[in-house]
């Protein structure tokens, strides 16, 4: 992820903007009919401790998870694993090229993986809940906050939501990003030095039209700061934000949310083809952001409560998520 120049941030309002239309992003309810409950009138359940296991074997087991290396290919295969022990997801692999650009210090097409996993729903259309898994490029780098955190959350989250029979809903999509770092010393560029997984799927799905089944994508990046602040991304689709912060508010954590920035992230791609998106991301992550991107990116700065925070958060705004917003209507042709 990144911060766009602040000449940039403008534009970038200006021309995209948050449009609650249903001809921008999906079809959605009324902007007074936005409901946020928690689930049976309970705290949703989301085993933190476990989650935590999980990150700590993805940090001491696996180690460092750079697209294109054995790193990234034992966390997919994990990944799997787990998945296939739990009822009713539907898991594929979708696999890309990445060009590091001209001066990065690896060279030659990269082979990048996304990995899927679906749970079919009754209804049409698809809620996305999304996240990266490669780590920065840095020796010993693991990665525990950015990529690892949000990695986990939605192993548990599949967890949660695992089901013998079709969900009464639309269907449910978790997906793992490769891709999602630089390749250093170059710096961050949405189309030619980042996000390479996220881009890659998204510019597929819509040459096929498949994206615009998707209702509403959620990005999760760097949720396990033990200090957890999730900043207001500016360029979020405004109903979710609205309804994330009705979720914290149930939850009785009113002080999950902290700020506003605009952040580039695997979510731009989806909402440049107008997917109602929403990055929740704490981007002050150590004194001045001090740990992000090198070796105190560790297990000692981040916290199961963080992690249980976040996916009770989901677990809670997702029925309201999927009321909120419908796939779009294929365009009429003459």
């Amino acid at each position: 992820m990144a911060f766009p120049q602040p000449t940039l941030l403008l534009a970038t309002s200006a021309l995209l903007g948050i449009c609650i239309s249903p001809s921008c992003g999906g079809t959605q309810a009324s902007e007074n009919h936005i409901a946020v409950k928690l689930p049976g009138g309970q705290i949703p359940q989301f085993d933190e401790q476990r989650a935590m296991e999980d990150l700590r074997y993805l940090c001491e087991e696996i180690g460092p998870r750079r697209i294109g290396t054995l790193g990234g290919e034992k966390t997919r295969q994990w990944l799997q694993t787990q998945l296939s022990t739990l009822d009713g997801w539907q898991v594929e692999e979708d696999s890309f090229l990445a060009e590091p650009p001209l001066g990065a210090r690896r060279r030659g097409e990269v082979q990048g993986v996304n990995l899927l996993a679906k749970l079919p729903g009754n209804q049409a259309g698809e809620i996305w809940i999304c996240s990266h898994y490669d780590t920065f490029d840095t020796p010993g780098f693991v990665g525990a906050n950015d990529g690892g955190s949000s990695t986990v959350v939605l192993l548990e989250l599949a967890r949660q939501w695992q089901s013998q029979t079709p969900r009464q809903g639309q269907t449910l999509v978790l997906a793992w990003f490769d891709g999602e770092e630089k390749f250093p010393p170059l710096e961050w560029d949405d189309f030619t030095n980042s996000t390479f997984g996220s881009r890659s799927l998204a510019e597929r799905m819509e040459k096929d039209g498949s994206i615009r089944n998707i209702s509403a994508l959620i990005l999760l990046d760097m949720v396990g700061d033990s200090q957890l602040g999730v900043l207001k991304e500016t360029t979020s689709n405004s109903r979710l934000k609205r309804i994330m912060e009705q979720a914290a508010s149930v939850l009785d954590d009113p002080n999950l949310f902290v700020g506003q920035r605009d952040i580039k992230d695997d979510h731009i791609h989806f909402r440049r083809r107008n997917v109602p998106a929403i990055n929740l991301i704490d981007f002050n992550y150590g004194p001045a952001n001090s740990y992000w991107h090198n070796q105190k990116d560790n297990l000692d700065h981040v916290s199961a409560k963080s992690l249980g925070r976040i996916g009770r958060l989901i677990l809670t705004a997702l029925p309201a998520v999927e009321q909120s917003f419908q796939p779009r209507k294929p365009s009429k042709r003459n």
